[in-house]
């Protein structure tokens, strides 16, 4: 398979507008793709529209199993204004692709996607099996890994690819070492700081071996309605809700803990709504957070510290907080995995970037904490040529890193299961 017909799969990908839902067309885009090089595959399905897809090559011969991993779905595309092309019209300028979704993560499954196919086609794997998944609904909550999880489709993975975006551009490489949102040793953080200034290729990409867990939650207060003019006669929901969310965030900064590897727990509080007329004293207002958890202070004592401090307020006069909870847990790899060396060596011929894919631990999550889930014997490196402008308008992948990558995955592939 030549480049253009590498881009030409990447920009029908990037094409589909899978927000949160219709990742049909892009399992059934991949579905006949592998059909058209004689691969068979099969549907998952989760609702309408929504499905899996899975593809598998057993070479026969005893062996480890090793999964590629991509998701389907992308994120809303925002305000189109800020965007210099439409979104969903792949447009490439100065070597790069621009699209929702190029790098998180159409690229990595187009990617993964290719690399299955070369070492199908080319038998060039001889011991163990190699299989294919196309996960939906990852960036609001796991959906499909869960589906997959719960049915023991990965009970008997030895390892995991994930092609998330793990790339950072040489401009942002200084800044995305000063963000938080991943754990350096000061000896990689003054690497880094130094090859952001003569870096070989336009991004340094890492692995991904250790990523916090998540905590996404909806607080709820309920009131009572009233007309403006009469406010005692009913109860502020939004007077209800900033007390709770003052108490709430003094808690989080009184999380003392810490993890060597994922640094410390990140609060994110996100949406807060409340009211629907300016005239009418609202009944109903609700915070949405966003919590990035570690192993030494992890999910089910934060989950009790919330009930704990909603139940403490309900016992007040006037007082009607509900919570509603959704869970993931941390992942973090095997000590001395082999698919970690294996990775490195392959990016090493392949990436051609100014240190060898080094190892962090991120606070980004993935479909590894439902894949870990059921099955926690299971190495996991996510690596991905997309890069930090995941979620942001004029959201590109860089070419030859997309290329390159497709190389560096079918070397994991051979060297792992030979």
């Amino acid at each position: 398979m030549d480049n253009n017909e590498k881009l030409r799969i990447l920009k029908d990908l990037i094409s589909f507008r899978t927000v949160n839902g219709n990742e049909h067309l892009v399992t059934a885009y991949i579905h006949d793709l592998l059909a058209k090089h004689g691969i068979s595959s099969t549907f998952i399905k989760y609702a309408e529209d929504r499905d899996n897809l899975i593809a598998e090559f057993d070479t026969g011969n005893p062996g480890p199993v090793l999964g590629f991993s991509g998701h389907a779905d992308v994120v809303h595309e925002g305000a189109l204004s800020t965007w210099t092309t439409p979104p969903f019209e792949p447009n490439v300028r100065d070597n790069r692709l621009y699209g929702r979704g190029a790098a998180d993560m159409k690229g990595g499954l187009a990617g993964l996607t290719i690399a299955f196919i070369s070492l199908v086609e080319s038998k060039s794997v001889h011991n163990g099996i190699l299989r294919l998944y196309v996960t939906m609904g990852e960036e609001v909550g796991e959906l499909g890994s869960k589906l997959l999880a719960d049915k023991g489709y990965v009970d008997d993975l030895d390892a995991v690819v994930i092609g998330e975006p793990s790339g950072v551009s040489k401009e942002r490489l200084d800044a995305y070492v000063d963000s938080g949102g991943a754990k350096f040793t000061p000896e990689l953080a003054a690497k880094l700081h130094q090859v952001s200034h003569d870096q070989k290729a336009p991004e340094q990409h890492f692995i991904f071996f250790a990523h916090k867990g998540w905590l996404m939650y909806e607080v709820v207060a309920h009131g009572k309605a009233a007309h403006s003019s009469m406010p005692k006669m009913g109860i502020n929901a939004i007077d209800m809700l900033v007390n709770y969310y003052l108490k709430e965030k003094q808690f989080y900064q009184s999380i003392q803990a810490t993890d060597p590897i994922l640094g410390d727990t990140v609060y994110a509080p996100t949406i807060i709504a409340g009211g629907k007329q300016i005239n009418s004293i609202p009944d109903i207002a609700s915070l949405k957070v966003k919590i990035r958890t570690i192993p030494e202070f992890d999910n089910q004592t934060i989950i009790k510290k919330l009930h704990q401090l909603i139940d403490h307020l309900n016992q007040q006069p006037g007082y009607n907080l509900t919570i509603d909870i959704t869970s993931k847990r941390p992942v973090i790899n095997h000590p001395g995995s082999a698919i970690i060396d294996i990775a490195q060596k392959a990016g090493a011929h392949h990436l051609h970037e100014s240190l060898d894919l080094p190892t962090i631990g991120v606070s980004l999550g993935t479909d590894a904490s439902e894949y870990t889930r059921v099955n926690q014997k299971m190495d996991v490196v996510v690596l991905g040529p997309g890069n930090t402008t995941s979620h942001q308008h004029d959201e590109y992948i860089d070419l030859d890193t997309y290329y390159n990558m497709i190389d560096t995955y079918k070397e994991i592939g051979q060297q792992y299961l030979n």
